[in-house]
């Protein structure tokens, strides 16, 4: 054999070795790529599986509104107790003691007539000038609630107001069939909350945005809601997990920051860092922790959780109760009036598949 030859065989090897070198790395490619498929459309399942069943569109549901705010703060103060009753029948959810009393006169007089009062009403008349963005976002709601409890007799008349952002007055209230709103509680403007002294976290949560959600809330508190003792902090994110995932149910197009009260940064510190925390807590057997230290680290209301970052948003463990009763109503074949009845909190995490994202 000559050396032309020789050269000619080392060289056909050559080219043989690298062709099944570039078919290894093809197979390869394509068995990563083929993997990160499976991976996208099972976390994409996993992610819209719940969503799914929420995709319903129920019924309209029509109801009555009326602006008391706009009728009291315009009575002649000059006659003001012949002209609260002249309209104490018509607001007699506002107006039921007794306006021979003068004292109770007097009160709503000084009410209606302080400065500041007044200056709340000014500002609930520039951000509502009129209902027409408000009413369709409370009968959504309303719409919802009605699909899955039918049965319920609701109401069907709201009554808005301003109360002067009182912390002890609700932003929502229910009457048997009436509803009552306080608008000041909706204007997103820091300049009022600062005033009365309101914590910055809570104030950004003051915006028309979270009037659907607080109305759900009210809707759960009034007609399923049943009480129960506090316990584990498993428990407690199962539970508080069950009234997000009612309210995300009744408002299904929902941003997931609003849900929770969180910004968009907060939210988003949450989801990245879901793995790590969780992490931290299994290792840590905080999930089985009762004590009063634990669950003000997961569920007190603040600006942040310092035990993790100054970006980790407050009541993260309402964030992982959620995801668990996300992943438990995408596994399980249940109803959300079942799943709102189930008292084996525990039960419900452990059936629940849930696995955090890391």
């Amino acid at each position: 054999m000559n050396k032309y030859s020789l050269l000619k065989g080392h060289r056909s090897k050559i080219l043989q070795f690298n062709f099944e070198l570039l078919l290894m790395k093809t197979i390869v490619r394509t068995l990563i790529l083929f993997s990160l498929v499976i991976v996208m459309a099972s976390c994409q399942k996993e992610a819209s599986s719940y969503k799914a069943k929420l995709n319903i569109k129920p019924e309209p549901y029509d109801l009555e509104f009326e602006r008391y705010e706009e009728v009291l703060f315009n009575l002649d103060t000059a006659d003001f107790q012949n002209e609260l009753m002249r309209i104490q029948n018509r607001y007699l959810v506002f107006l039921s003691g007794d306006l021979n009393d003068p004292a109770a006169v007097q009160y709503l007089k000084d009410f209606a007539t302080d400065p500041f009062s007044v200056h709340i009403y000014n500002k609930v008349m520039a951000a509502y000038p009129d209902l027409k963005h408000m009413e369709p976002i409370v009968e959504d709601v309303m719409a919802h609630f009605h699909y899955y409890y039918p049965e319920i007799q609701l109401p069907t008349k709201v009554f808005t107001c301003v109360t002067g952002v009182t912390a002890d007055v609700p932003a929502v209230q229910l009457f048997d069939d009436k509803m009552v709103i306080s608008l000041d509680w909706y204007l997103g403007d820091d300049e009022i909350y600062d005033q009365i002294g309101m914590p910055k976290y809570m104030a950004l949560r003051r915006n028309m945005h979270t009037m659907a959600k607080d109305v759900a809330k009210e809707l759960y508190m009034n007609y399923v809601y049943q009480w129960r003792k506090q316990g584990k902090i498993v428990d407690e994110m199962v539970y508080n997990g069950e009234i997000d995932f009612f309210i995300e149910t009744m408002c299904p197009t929902m941003p997931d920051s609003v849900l929770l009260g969180y910004s968009s940064k907060q939210w988003q510190w949450a989801v990245e860092n879901e793995g790590a925390v969780w992490a931290d807590i299994v290792g840590n057997r905080r999930l089985y922790d009762s004590s009063l230290d634990s669950y003000i680290m997961f569920f007190g209301d603040g600006p942040f959780t310092q035990a993790y970052s100054n970006d980790a948003p407050s009541r993260l463990g309402e964030f992982f109760g959620l995801n668990i009763i996300r992943s438990y109503f995408s596994n399980n074949e249940i109803t959300l009036q079942n799943l709102m009845n189930r008292k084996d909190l525990q039960n419900i995490f452990q059936d629940s598949g849930y696995k955090p994202k890391k």
